[in-house]
């Protein structure tokens, strides 16, 4: 069993179908690319990346049959991905998300707790006037943009398996911090996060422990940071930092979420 079918085995039509539902975009009329099909294009594009969007539609015969037997023509599948929007890729990639990553915690639990990893990168996007506008790019002292326009984001991944379970992503001027600090909610209960040291800050570190259960953590700590050691051994102790009174103002004033794009 190979290509979409076997893909098929974990993602169940009646996903695809209820994504579509759900954001309003189930074709009502049957077209020959109805938008259930446009959805298995558009992850069959995420697999053959080298390939060109007509080559995947023919090899993979995503295409309904009509009568006279003629192919889909380029414009008419630009149109059908146009037409489809991001919506329904965005709800789907929630419910994929999440029922397999918790498909494969519990045999790859560590003491009970699953095991995730939270990193920020960056991504090209294709260089276009509007895409320019709502993202930016890196600017060099120069003067002069980067050749394409860039996505800031932050990613939160199971360990064991790889699978990116949530994602916070916008405009590159946008330090990557503010990504973080919309997934920290959003990090499952019962769980140990590893975070690079570039995340150590009050406003993560007050997420984590003012919300949800037993979301344990590791960030590796700045050679300036201080603490008070309140019980335990140097080298395994509890401790406490102390929080200025305008960082933890800025935390509980702070949007929940970046400015959405």
């Amino acid at each position: 069993m190979d290509g979409l079918a076997r893909l098929g085995v974990d993602l169940p039509l009646a996903w695809i179908e209820e994504a579509l539902e759900q954001t309003g975009m189930a074709s009502i009329r049957r077209r020959r690319l109805p938008a259930e099909q446009v959805v298995w294009l558009v992850i069959a594009l995420a697999l053959f990346r080298r390939t060109s969007m007509s080559e995947v539609l023919e090899s993979l015969d995503l295409a309904i049959p009509n009568g006279d037997a003629s192919a889909v023509s380029r414009g008419g599948i630009s149109q059908a991905r146009q037409r489809l929007g991001f919506e329904p890729l965005a709800v789907l990639f929630e419910r994929t998300s999440r029922a397999w990553c918790a498909l494969d915690a519990p045999k790859h639990a560590w003491r009970g707790l699953s095991l995730w990893a939270m990193d920020g990168t960056t991504f090209r996007t294709p260089d276009s006037p509007d895409n320019r506008a709502t993202f930016g790019a890196q600017g060099y002292a120069s003067g002069k943009a980067a050749s394409y326009p860039q996505v800031r984001g932050v990613t939160l991944t199971a360990l064991p398996t790889r699978l990116v379970a949530d994602a916070a992503f916008g405009e590159y001027d946008i330090n990557e911090m503010r990504y973080a600090e919309e997934l920290v909610p959003r990090i499952p209960d019962h769980s140990l996060t590893i975070f690079d040291k570039g995340f150590f800050s009050a406003a993560i570190l007050l997420g984590l422990s003012l919300s949800g259960e037993q979301r344990h953590f590791l960030i590796p700590s700045k050679a300036h940071t201080k603490w008070e050691v309140v019980s335990g051994t140097p080298d395994d102790a509890i401790v406490q930092m102390k929080v200025s009174p305008q960082a933890r103002a800025d935390f509980v004033d702070r949007p929940a979420k970046v400015p959405s794009q």
